[in-house]
């Protein structure tokens, strides 16, 4: 990075130039979710002038924690996403996945907060991402089973929270990593939760925030169509 510096005040004229740093509470946040990480903040370096107190410059000491502001890559891949029905999350040798087109949790997580992209396991027990037209096509012509009594209390838990980690669910409910791991797979693959939002962990990865498919249903527009919904979703993903 280029070293800036700051010899003259713009204010007063002074050369007496001091330099502080914004620290603890004072940091800049990589997002909502990171106030009690101190990985995922940034110390402000800021210059001012000793005789009239005015800041004239301030510096982010961690630039390389934040994210973009530009969100051109997310609407590159979310046309991707409508376009093709769904896109895989990690890397599969015939179908499209996030890491081999070149995009990051970062950019899902956006679409994902905006309720523009669905995530389940319902193919084959594997993390995808599908588009909300997908999602309500599929969701028509899914096969419900029958949910077992951990599933169940999950669900049931979720109700009660717009948003929530993974985590907290498991230790309200206080289960085993295995059972509460499996259970919630089960509720994944049947689309009755899904992520809505992220908290950034580090520099290239996210943990998921979860709600109910119902929670997220709010959020977005009814499908009005009268067809049948399998030959609409088949002729989406057939494109590949």
């Amino acid at each position: 990075m280029k070293d800036i510096s700051f010899d003259k005040c713009p204010y007063c004229g002074s050369n007496n130039i001091g330099i502080g740093y914004h620290l603890g509470n004072g940091n800049l946040y990589a997002d909502q979710y990171a106030y009690y990480r101190q990985s995922s903040s940034s110390g402000i370096e800021a210059y001012f002038c000793k005789d009239c107190g005015m800041i004239i410059g301030q510096k982010v000491l961690r630039p390389e924690i934040f994210e973009n502001a530009s969100r051109a890559k997310d609407e590159e891949l979310l046309d991707i996403i409508n376009d093709y029905g769904f896109l895989l999350v990690n890397k599969h040798e015939y179908l499209p996945s996030l890491d081999e087109l070149g995009f990051t949790m970062q950019n899902v997580i956006h679409l994902i907060e905006k309720n523009l992209v669905f995530y389940t396991k319902a193919f084959r027990k594997r993390p995808i991402y599908i588009s909300i037209n997908a999602y309500q096509l599929l969701k028509r012509i899914k096969t419900k089973k029958p949910l077992s009594n951990v599933a169940q209390n999950i669900l049931r838990e979720m109700n009660d929270y717009q948003l929530i980690d993974k985590e907290d669910i498991k230790r309200k409910l206080n289960l085993d990593s295995k059972s509460f791991n499996r259970a919630f797979d089960e509720l994944l693959e049947q689309m009755l939760v899904t992520a809505c939002g992220g908290k950034k962990n580090s520099v290239n990865w996210y943990t998921y925030l979860y709600c109910t498919s119902e929670q997220f249903d709010r959020f977005i527009d009814g499908l009005h169509f009268n067809g049948d919904a399998h030959d609409e979703l088949w002729k989406i993903v057939e494109k590949r």
